[in-house]
């Protein structure tokens, strides 16, 4: 009974000028021709039955969603009205999900992130599956091994590994670790010290446990958003269901599942990952994903024309394949253009992407949102 909750609400402000109100970052096409979300749908396919995905969403990305993906359910794609953070839209799907398969596992995933070895994924994922299975307590989160001292992402702290009859079953796959702790983005001299130590993972923010289970979590830690998310479990199914949520969700505090339950709870447990994986947070990420398409001067070229002359160490992206870049002197930069906006960055200052859009909104320019 393994249930699949993706989550796609972002925008990716990180990804302007191709992330935009009207296109958010899980509808992008990055590695293939299909979006991120319609990729993540995809894979899951081999241990998830198309009628057991759920897709946590906004009231305006709604339609969107159900024209990139048709295959999932109307009734499955469960909207937001106003954005609360992880804790809160996890909770009502958990709710959701558990009002109607009681017995349920469900898996969290965004609907952003890039994964290569797929039938890795969904193997880790079955393991994951039969860890909550053999002990419904259990929270289970996937860790990523770190290739580099990112200050990008969250770090998973691991303990001793686990043993049990279920890990022994798949230890040749991975290892199942005690978490000690979670650590919010790390400054640099921190990030590099997670990575030395061997003993740090990368939060890929993939989790799998019962529906029961963190439903009573919930009301457990933030027993205030667990009232709220019971009373909407109650109208599931009626007349006001709408309107409640509508009413109630709101009032929920704003905080994500890491702060609300995992820094809290115990039982928890990570397994290391052993397929590719990036959440595509940043344009830099290109360089990552497309690393053996960099020409001679470590540029890397997307779906244009570049003519670099004294130029290293620059990306660049377009929708038309045949506007021609010509580069002059300059070195790691990184040039994104689309219909109407063109991003032009030194790669140092991409996580400032952001300052972009405040000022875009200050100016009340909204025809570049």
């Amino acid at each position: 009974m393994l249930h699949a909750v993706i989550l796609a609400g972002g925008s990716g402000t990180r990804l302007w000028p191709e992330s935009r109100q009207s296109k958010a970052k899980q509808f992008l096409t990055i590695e293939s021709d299909q979006t991120m979300l319609e990729s993540t749908v995809a894979r899951l396919k081999s241990i998830v039955p198309i009628d057991q995905i759920w897709i946590l969403t906004t009231e305006s990305m709604s339609r969107q969603i159900e024209k990139v993906v048709p295959t999932i359910p109307s009734e499955h794609i469960l909207k937001e009205p106003v954005p609360r953070n992880t804790a809160p839209c996890i909770g009502l799907a958990a709710s959701r999900i558990y009002n109607e398969f009681p017995d349920s596992i469900m898996t969290i995933l965004p609907s952003d992130h890039i994964i290569r070895n797929e039938n890795s994924f969904c193997q880790t994922l079955q393991f994951a599956a039969e860890l909550v299975n053999e002990n419904p307590e259990r929270l289970i989160t996937l860790g990523v091994k770190p290739t580099f001292p990112s200050t990008s992402y969250g770090y998973i702290e691991q303990n001793n590994p686990i043993n049990s009859n279920i890990t022994k079953k798949w230890e040749s796959l991975t290892t199942a670790y005690a978490v000690n702790r979670f650590h919010e983005k790390p400054p640099l001299n921190k990030a590099v010290e997670f990575v030395q130590s061997g003993r740090f993972a990368w939060n890929a923010g993939i989790f799998v446990w019962k529906s029961k289970t963190i439903v009573n979590l919930i009301e457990k830690y933030e027993p205030e958003i667990g009232k709220i998310l019971n009373q909407i479990s109650n109208n599931f199914g009626s007349k006001d269901e709408k309107k409640i949520i509508d009413e109630l969700f709101p009032q929920c505090k704003n905080i994500s599942i890491d702060y609300a339950v995992l820094e809290r709870a115990d039982s928890i447990i990570m397994l290391e990952s052993t397929f590719d994986w990036d959440d595509v947070g940043t344009w830099r990420t290109l360089d990552r994903l497309y690393a053996d398409k960099r020409d001679s001067q470590n540029n890397l070229v997307l779906s244009t024309k570049v003519l670099a002359i004294d130029s290293t160490g620059c990306i660049v992206r377009a929708d038309n394949p045949d506007h021609l870049f010509a580069l002059l002197g300059i070195n790691d930069v990184i040039i994104i253009q689309s219909n109407n906006a063109t991003l032009i960055a030194k790669k140092e200052n991409e996580e400032s992407v952001r300052k972009i859009i405040d000022e875009l909104k200050n100016r009340n320019w909204t025809e570049f949102l």
